[in-house]
């Protein structure tokens, strides 16, 4: 992986999108019969430092603005679509980690920032509130590139204590020990996505790796 580059220039990021598109081209075939995009183009991705667009500085990220992140997403897409939706899903939760308390992003990345999350924000988990946190279940569907992926954002609605008793949407954050990915990706378009069901079963979740949506 190249080391930070805080002199990198948007330009140049989308230069790096640019000659990966005959790579990605060649590789699409492959993609579409294994259901994933591969390891290898994930790894390209992460080399050419993609994922860190909009990665907050303090985590080794370059902190661009989201239409350099468009701009890569744009030209991946000229050479296989499932890799670049792959990529835009995966790379925005580097952003939406931010919005987590701080403690939630040392727990991902404070021993290696190039670990990836994904996400399924459908709200069909179950949370039942327990001391410091919450006791968590469900299944979701459709969560894109996360064989790839370390951990995932997941959603449910809650009634915030104190609040007006209105369901409002949340977001949980999980390690990948705490849920089991499950095959259901047979599709006819976007095949590489591998956008296969997350499963979780009564699993605590600490406050702090709870966020509004």
């Amino acid at each position: 992986m190249h080391p930070l580059e805080t002199s990198i220039t948007p330009d140049a990021i989308v230069e790096r999108a640019r000659a990966l598109v005959p790579i990605l081209q060649e590789r699409e075939a492959q993609a579409i019969t294994n259901r994933q995009v591969p390891a290898e183009t994930i790894a390209a991705f992460q080399e050419a430092g993609f994922f860190k667009i909009l990665q907050p500085k303090r985590y080794g990220g370059y902190e661009m603005s989201p239409a350099v992140y468009c701009e890569v997403a744009k030209t991946l897409a000229e050479g296989c679509m499932g890799s670049a939706w792959v990529y835009g899903v995966v790379a925005v939760h580097n952003w939406q980690l931010a919005l987590f308390d701080p403690q939630a992003a040392e727990d991902v990345w404070g021993q290696d920032q190039s670990v990836l999350i994904s996400s399924s924000y459908m709200p069909t988990g179950q949370a039942r509130k327990v001391d410091g946190g919450y006791r968590f279940s469900g299944r979701w569907a459709f969560s894109s590139g996360s064989a790839h992926c370390s951990w995932v954002i997941l959603g449910a609605n809650m009634v915030a204590e104190g609040g007006d008793g209105k369901a409002e949407p949340y977001n949980f954050l999980l390690p990948r020990s705490d849920y089991t990915i499950v095959d259901t990706w047979n599709v006819m378009g976007l095949c590489p996505t591998g956008s296969n069901d997350i499963v979780v079963d009564d699993v605590f979740v600490p406050e702090l790796r709870i966020s509004v949506q």
